[in-house]
């Protein structure tokens, strides 16, 4: 089968793989219908030392259960699945409690032996959003991109007693949380989304039409044009960029 590979930063390729196959008891093989380019991705593709084996990437997407081991209860051959960002068993202790993102068998889709899913706003942006807020800021700021200027910038646009919650990876180690955030009551909060646990709440919901999630992606694309989606995203121009094999 075909999939995505990055082999360093701006190198990405789309090559011929061994087939995904069963590999434990608890496995599911999944056709993708459905990929898209992370945000995530593009700290990889900015950054990543060559090498001359490439990574398996691609953790978003949609498809269907081709095989599925003899211990997976709750799928069969046919369905149509949805994989959050990271895979869990969803019967651990962490998982019973919504948190499958710290699964004790669990962990990320393109990790080595795990196939992936791809077969500044500055002082210019605060005083912008002030201005639409009559002076005050927002009371909710998302904090979607995990650059200090971001965080910088996310605290700069709340209101006095918001909240600043980071999903974006953070890509600093140090955030500029002191007297003048403490004085202000900003209350920040933030971390890796633990998506498996809201899909059953939310999925009835995007059935139904009250949400639509796909209103979000600005370009379509096929698999041999992946590594152009990448550029389109790292150059900003695309917000998100949906795979269609």
């Amino acid at each position: 089968m075909r999939a995505t590979l990055m082999y360093g930063a701006h190198d990405v390729r789309v090559e011929d793989v061994p087939d995904a196959a069963l590999r434990e008891p608890t496995d599911a093989v999944v056709r993708v219908l459905r990929s898209c380019i992370c945000g995530s991705d593009l700290w990889p593709y900015g950054s990543m030392p060559a090498s001359e084996e490439g990574q398996r990437i691609g953790h978003e997407f949609i498809g269907i259960v081709e095989d599925a081991g003899r211990e997976v209860s709750g799928l069969k051959s046919g369905d149509l699945v949805v994989a959050p960002f990271v895979w869990a068993d969803n019967t651990c202790d962490f998982c019973t409690e919504g948190l499958q993102t710290s699964c004790r068998h669990g962990g990320p889709w393109g990790a080595p032996g795990v196939d992936g899913g791809q077969g500044e706003r500055g002082d210019e942006g605060i005083e912008r959003v002030r201005e639409l807020t009559g002076g005050d800021g927002t009371h909710t700021v998302l904090e979607c991109v995990g650059t200090l200027p971001a965080a910088e910038v996310a605290l700069g646009v709340a209101r006095d007693g918001g909240v600043v919650s980071r999903v974006g990876a953070p890509q600093y180690t140090h955030m500029p949380f002191g007297f003048e955030e403490f004085w202000r009551n900003i209350t920040l909060t933030g971390g890796v989304a633990p998506a498996r646990a809201y899909i059953e709440e939310l999925m009835a919901d995007v059935l139904e039409g009250s949400i639509e999630p796909g209103r979000v992606f600005d370009r379509t694309i096929s698999v041999d044009e992946v590594p152009g989606g990448y550029r389109a995203m790292a150059d900003r121009q695309a917000l998100k960029v949906l795979i269609h094999p």
